[in-house]
């Protein structure tokens, strides 16, 4: 009978329940249903967010894998796209590898120019590392690159303007990465070590000098960034006592011994057939006819 009783009870309170939702429905069903329709768009937006960022996230990707890097001139195109696409990329990740190979890929261009290093190349690459130890100073990968990096473009630095202040900005550049203890047991802090021991000989003035003969010492000037510049050209002098050979004249002893004097005598031209008539063999001397 208890049994029986609760069982009514319950019929009872679910009945009871079912109409007063039925009530409310009636009475608010219009503004439950603007709610949902609401909550539906926002969910729906959202969605499509994110499949919009990771659609664009996979076609910067894809581009980055398509630029070319094989000559210098078309280097620098790949490289101002790559930045260009990265300007607009919120994936960290894309960021930190675009960096990582701006920087490297403009120092190898800087190499590949005539007369190297590239002063623009040189520069771009100071900026890249620049920007990825200011955005990145928590990941040590790109600490330890963009030091080394900086380093490396201050060696370049020297290499163009000879100022030693270059030399003072790559130790300082070097010794941060020896001193961050988040670079431990990376590869980075060897190579900072080497490079410091290196680099009074990296740093060092080299000047060409080479000894001017007297005779030059007129006809060069020097200008103010130490370049020689010669004039006119200078003939070479001929040792004293040698004779000069001249077409069509020869010095010839004269058939009678004197040390004091010589003769000069003018050949005739070889085609012409004609040759000194004194000369044996010649078209005026007769045949010899001593057996």
């Amino acid at each position: 009978m208890k049994a029986q009783r609760r069982h009514e009870l319950k019929e009872s309170d679910l009945g009871h329940t079912l109409e007063v939702a039925r009530k409310y429905l009636d009475e608010n069903g219009k503004s439950i249903g603007i709610v949902v329709i609401i909550v539906a768009a926002v969910v729906a937006a959202v969605a499509f967010g994110v499949r919009s960022r990771a659609a664009a996230v996979e076609d910067v990707w894809r581009r980055r894998g398509q630029l070319s890097f094989e000559n210098p001139e078309i280097g620098k195109e790949s490289l101002e796209s790559l930045a260009t696409m990265t300007l607009g990329v919120s994936d960290e990740q894309f960021v930190l590898t675009s960096l990582l190979e701006q920087g490297q890929q403009a120092l190898r261009l800087a190499q590949e120019v005539a007369v190297p290093p590239d002063r623009e190349m040189n520069n771009k690459a100071r900026q890249v590392f620049e920007e990825l130890l200011g955005r990145f100073q928590d990941n040590p990968l790109a600490v330890g690159v963009a030091h080394i990096g900086l380093a490396t473009v201050e060696e370049n630095e020297f290499m163009l303007d000879d100022e030693l202040v270059h030399k003072e900005r790559a130790d300082a550049h070097l010794a941060a990465v020896i001193a961050d203890p988040a670079l431990n047991g990376m590869p980075f802090k060897q190579m900072a070590l080497d490079r410091r021991k290196a680099l009074d000989e990296t740093f060092t003035r080299v000047v060409f000098e080479y000894p001017l003969p007297e005779e030059f010492a007129e006809t060069i000037t020097v200008d103010e960034d130490a370049q020689v510049e010669y004039l006119e050209p200078v003939e070479a002098l001929e040792p004293a006592g040698m004779v000069s050979t001249v077409p069509n004249i020869s010095v010839n002893e004269s058939s009678q011994p004197d040390d004091s004097e010589t003769s000069v005598t003018e050949l005739e031209d070889p085609g012409s057939g004609k040759s000194d008539p004194e000369k044996p063999g010649g078209p005026g001397s007769e045949p010899d006819d001593t057996p």
